[in-house]
């Protein structure tokens, strides 16, 4: 017979992994038509503006930018959400609460706001998005491919499920011979610019047996 100690800790199981599943149906409306799937064994260069994205990136982490109750710049999470340089979806309501919006993705879209808007709008928004939309084509690279600025969508428990993974992040570098990289991400448990430990854009330490997909825009997906 379970104690009531090992039940309340099912039932905070249940209700994360029921937040993280109402987060990814939240975000399931349009989607883009299929392109035109590619070969991902050809390499892909970086496109130059990249070093914008990891400068941008690196702003946003020093800004300090935490959910509502670490007492940092909780409201700069709706310039992800609403901003014309993130995902632009203006009807979403303002950011005040913690789990209110997955916004992980949000966070890389505005770091990434040299890309096409319509591509940000739509693709940057969701892992199941990012993998609908280029799985299978050259955005998509090889985990042993990691360099700096690339999407990297990772597992954040050991089910590693669902296929296409359930957190986005930027990869700050390429891994070592142990598989470890660091990365910056948003609406995550981690580092921030004060050292201290917060939930909120972060820099972490990820390894590559976590890692579900690697994804590089290309040139053409630049604005």
């Amino acid at each position: 017979m379970p104690t009531k100690q090992q039940l309340e800790s099912v039932i905070l199981d249940l209700k994360e992994d029921l937040r993280r599943i109402n987060r990814e149906l939240n975000q399931l409306s349009i989607d883009l038509p299929d392109d035109l799937r590619k070969p991902r064994g050809e390499k892909v260069v970086p496109n130059e503006r990249v070093e914008t994205v990891l400068e941008r990136s690196e702003n946003e982490f020093n800004r300090f930018v935490t959910e509502p109750e670490y007492d940092g710049d909780y409201q700069r999470i709706n310039a992800y959400i609403q901003g014309e340089d993130g995902l632009g979806w203006s009807w979403e309501s303002d950011y005040t609460r913690n789990g209110q919006f997955a916004w992980c993705g949000a966070f890389a879209a505005f770091c990434y706001a040299a890309i096409n808007a319509t591509i940000r709008k739509q693709v940057f928004a969701s892992c199941y998005r990012l993998s609908a939309n280029w799985s299978g084509t050259k955005r998509h690279r090889e985990t042993s491919d990691i360099l700096p600025g690339d999407i990297v969508v990772v597992f954040t428990s050991d089910k590693q499920s669902p296929s296409y993974g359930n957190h986005i992040t930027i990869a700050l570098e390429s891994p070592d011979t142990n598989g470890d990289f660091k990365t910056v991400e948003g609406n995550a448990h981690g580092e921030s610019c004060k050292e201290t430990q917060v939930e909120g854009v972060i820099h972490r330490s990820r390894n590559t047996q976590n890692v579900a997909a690697v994804y590089r825009p290309l040139d053409e997906d630049y604005s």
